[in-house]
């Protein structure tokens, strides 16, 4: 026992200097085809921490496993004992996190910053930096918060005009989840570049908030150190980190959650205990009155989750939010045929508690609040390939206008200084019903 829990702490908390490798790690794609199969893999995953869920369980859902070398032999057995179907969709990740495209972003050049590659926490800062010389009458940079180690959590502000009601991003709360920040980073580009006139009326018609890294530290060491690191780096007795989606105050500490600080879903100490989180929601409090939409970013599972993830109760304006989701969720199929699922957290995925958007919603009263749970489903997961950027982006780019657009039909997002709906925006609508 004293062994494995050695060798666990080495896998999870990993703080020596050189990079982790997961050289003939293999990633599984399970698929549990009922509440037994549920509940075995429930229990499988209670008792072998060294198998990394990467999904919650739920019925005729794929979910990724990863297993070390010396545990896949096991891990065939316990789910072939049970009759539970898998099949091995990257047999060796280090492969194939070795072809993850990183390039470097050259200062003063915004354009160097492209959309088939991930970035370093460095290279995003320096090139909000440069949107924002680049864009001085609408651009600005903002400070929502501290991390752990010292670092801003840096964003950016882009706003046409005093007076205007805001949209809040929220993006990589969770360190692996690279396609979060890179998608993150092409909106804030669209809004502040691009010649579509239906991005340009919503760039212009809002004070945008957005910060593509929320969780700075985790982010850092997915790149040097430990490429599927999830959490914060805070040291809590011989483990590190705490899932900073768990730690918000509401419903701390419930279902979804872990108080073992070696879990990936370990909540921390207390509700707001982080210092990312606690000071990201003051500075979400302290604008709170302005924000009619506020998204959180995350992958994977291709899902608009609405709050909360604590009942599948409809509560608070459900129907409406649901209406407008699904009317997204549409439009963002347009484009690639990529096909997502809209529901609250606990009907559509699993049960998760200490959320940031239950909180923005509970606390905040925020009118619309989403997740996006971004590529894929149950082949690539957090290691999403970078040819898959650009595409993922412009999907979500399109469900986003069209958010905006079914919100304000709806009576929703109506600037108290700009009541009146831009003229292109009813016109695109108009079109749309008759398409």
């Amino acid at each position: 026992m004293l062994i494995r829990l050695i060798s666990l702490t080495i896998l999870f908390t990993f703080v020596h200097s050189e990079k982790f490798r997961f050289d003939n790690y293999s990633l599984y794609k399970v698929l549990p085809k009922n509440v037994e199969h549920v509940r075995f893999l429930e229990g499988l995953k209670g008792t072998f921490e060294e198998y990394d869920f990467w999904d919650e369980i739920l019925v005729s859902q794929n979910v990724n496993i990863l297993s070390k070398p010396d545990m896949k032999s096991d891990l065939e057995n316990f789910l072939s004992g049970a009759g539970i179907d898998f099949e091995i969709t990257l047999d060796n990740i280090q492969e194939f996190i070795d072809k993850e495209t990183k390039k470097h972003y050259t200062r003063n050049d915004i354009r160097s910053m492209q959309w088939d590659s991930y970035y370093t926490l460095e290279d995003i800062n320096t090139w909000l930096d440069d949107m924002v010389l680049a864009h001085p009458d609408t651009a600005s940079i903002i400070i929502g918060g501290r991390s752990h180690e010292g670092r801003d959590i840096k964003g950016i502000r882009i706003s046409h005009g005093a007076g205007k009601r805001a949209v809040f991003i929220e993006s990589g709360i969770h360190a692996r989840e690279w396609i979060s920040p890179a998608t993150t980073n092409f909106i804030i580009n669209e809004l502040l570049t691009s010649d579509d006139e239906e991005v340009k009326m919503i760039a212009n018609d809002y004070d945008w908030y957005i910060f593509p890294v929320t969780n700075p530290d985790g982010y850092v060491w997915t790149h040097v150190g430990y490429r599927l690191w999830r959490k914060n780096r805070v040291p809590y007795g011989n483990n590190i980190g705490v899932d900073l989606n768990r730690n918000w105050n509401s419903n701390w500490l419930g279902l979804g959650t872990s108080s073992n600080s070696l879990s990936n879903t370990f909540a921390g100490r207390g509700p707001f205990s982080e210092v990312e989180t606690r000071t990201l929601s003051e500075f979400i409090k302290n604008m709170a009155d302005r924000i009619d939409l506020y998204l959180s970013f995350h992958s994977s599972g291709q899902l608009l989750l609405i709050p909360y993830g604590n009942t599948t109760d409809p509560l608070d304006n459900y129907y409406d939010a649901m209406k407008i989701g699904r009317r997204a969720m549409g439009a963002l199929s347009v484009r690639y045929g990529t096909q997502y699922t809209t529901g609250n957290i606990a009907e559509a995925i699993y049960y998760a508690t200490g959320t940031s958007i239950d909180w923005i919603k509970e606390h905040l009263h925020v009118p619309l609040v989403y997740c996006y749970e971004l590529r894929d489903r149950g082949v690539y997961g957090h290691l999403l390939p970078p040819e898959q950027i650009r595409p993922t982006s412009e999907e979500v780019m399109d469900s986003l206008v069209e958010m905006i657009l079914q919100a304000r039909r709806l009576g929703y997002m109506n600037n108290g200084n700009a009541t009146k709906v831009s003229a292109l925006l009813i016109v695109g609508l108009v079109m749309k019903m008759f398409l």
